[in-house]
């Protein structure tokens, strides 16, 4: 005997009732809150940069690496940013393998997570090479020179580590994201056609 299905959308209301109130976040005029907020975020923000110019031009000696200490900080955040990128893996892997239905706005923020969650530890593999004009040495690029990096160098598997990892939480966010812009763009297209 098989159990009834409690349906996904609860009061009789329709799909289309469900897609006009996902679509009203994006047609909707911004509220005013949201750009104080976002003001202030990006002002904020505004320190990343300042903070990247003072490191890069007195060394990464700021972040106290000297001989016995050889990643320190770097490496500190690197692992704390993968940590945080591997969370939001793990609850979409979690949701997807019970096969819960309910999962897709909560599997775009965990995959939204992870992805910017990899960007950062990105940061610190670059960072840590002590000059970054250096970086695109980390990269296996054919050149004139033949010189090719060191395969065996933590850094470079740091490199194709978290490129991969970009890569499939990328794919994977994008892969949930195909449904929702599908009804966009219809919605777009009778909006178009007015």
């Amino acid at each position: 005997v098989e159990l009834e299905r409690v349906p996904l959308v609860a009061n009789q209301r329709s799909i289309g009732w469900l897609s006009d109130t996902v679509a009203n976040v994006i047609e909707d005029k911004t509220p005013r809150w949201w750009w104080i907020a976002i003001t202030i975020s990006g002002l904020t923000s505004l320190w990343l940069p300042l903070g990247l110019i003072y490191l890069i031009s007195t060394g990464v000696g700021v972040w106290g690496l000297n001989h016995p200490v050889a990643w320190g900080w770097a490496i500190v955040n690197f692992v704390w940013w993968i940590g945080i990128g591997h969370a939001g893996t793990l609850i979409s892997a979690i949701l997807f393998l019970l096969r819960q239905k309910w999962r897709t706005s909560i599997n775009r923020a965990a995959e939204a997570m992870t992805i910017f969650a990899v960007m950062c530890a990105g940061i610190f593999p670059g960072i840590h090479v002590g000059r970054v004009w250096f970086d695109w040495w980390l990269f296996p690029i054919p050149n004139a020179h033949s010189i090719w990096p060191q395969f065996r160098s933590p850094l470079l598997w740091d490199v194709f580590a978290v490129s991969t990892y970009f890569t499939v939480s990328v794919l994977f966010w994008y892969m949930g994201l195909i449904p929702d812009l599908a009804t966009m763009r219809d919605r777009f297209r009778k909006v178009a056609g007015k």
